[in-house]
């Protein structure tokens, strides 16, 4: 008989599960049922913390995170209509988390939906996307990042005025450029220094990677997957992960927002955060030497008024 193998559920989780059954552990190593599927536990059990550590099946892992997901979704949408946008900032740092921490558990396939909700949400009020950008949070990470980059180009789809559906997909490009980081050694993704030569030539992988994971496990369109693979190439050839020279649209502007973003929010030991000025200052030196698109810049400079 086939031994069963149970995984222990984060607690600001719990809320969202109603298809998938919960477990306590009675004893060592025993497992008893809590909530059956098609049930859900009640908010005053939830808010006091009255129930036990609870535990979900490995099968169900991957209906599990659809199902945390989907309570995402659902979140975001809210915060949306009462105009909550630190609330969903939040919901969208937790959702990415999610989603980076486990990119092939299936939740990369619900991320279209979540794309759907924000761009139809804020298409009539773009210029609450530069207000999501710019909210601080407490830890700098890849989330917060690949967050803010996300909200950086919506609003320049819409100054733009692309179409929905082109939005839908810039943006979710945005949300996944650096899924490849996930792959990348911990101690080199969060090396409080500069990197080595070494170390840098590991990093300069993650394009690739990223392009990898989302080919395995999902069916997105193909300019998301050319904007995590080319988001770091440079139109002069000089970029990674194979130095081309015809790079997409969606590269190049992922790639001048990911620089910017960057810049203007990450400190490091060797370097604060820039001004936002002074950083476009910066990526317009890299446009005059050819090697991001002017039309572009500008027109990101626009949006960002």
């Amino acid at each position: 008989m086939k031994t069963r193998t149970y995984i222990p559920v984060r607690a600001s989780q719990i809320r969202y599960y109603r298809r998938v059954p919960l477990f306590f552990e009675s004893a060592p190593g025993v497992f008893q049922l809590y909530k059956p599927a098609g049930m859900g536990i009640s908010e005053v059990r939830l808010d006091e913390g009255l129930h036990p550590r609870l535990f979900i099946e490995e099968t169900d892992r991957d209906e599990a995170a659809l199902e945390v997901h989907r309570g995402f979704n659902q979140d975001i949408a809210r915060d949306i209509r009462e105009g909550d946008v630190a609330g969903v900032k939040e919901t969208l740092c937790r959702l990415v988390e999610e989603t980076l921490a486990e990119p092939r558990a299936g939740t990369i396939q619900a991320l279209p939906e979540t794309m759907g909700i924000l761009v139809s949400g804020y298409s009539d009020q773009p210029g609450v996307l530069r207000t999501l950008a710019t909210i601080s949070t407490k830890d700098y990470s890849t989330v917060i990042h690949s967050v803010n980059v996300m909200a950086l180009t919506l609003s320049f789809c819409f100054f733009s005025r692309l179409s929905l559906p082109e939005t839908r997909r810039l943006g979710l490009c945005a949300l996944l450029h650096d899924v490849g980081k996930t792959e990348i050694p911990s101690e080199i993704l969060k090396a409080p220094r500069r990197l080595t030569a070494e170390e840098f030539e590991v990093m300069k992988a993650h394009p690739a990677i990223g392009e990898r994971i989302i080919r395995q496990v999902s069916r997105l369109d193909g300019e998301i997957v050319q904007g995590a693979l080319e988001h770091h190439e440079k139109l002069d050839g000089s970029g990674y992960p194979r130095g081309i020279r015809r790079v997409s649209f969606a590269g190049q502007l992922i790639g001048i927002i990911d620089c910017y973003e960057a810049l203007t929010n990450e400190e490091r030991p060797y370097r604060r955060a820039q001004d936002p000025l002074d950083t476009l200052r910066i990526i317009k030196e890299d446009v005059e030497r050819g090697k991001f698109s002017r039309r572009i810049f500008e027109k990101f400079c626009y949006s960002l008024v």
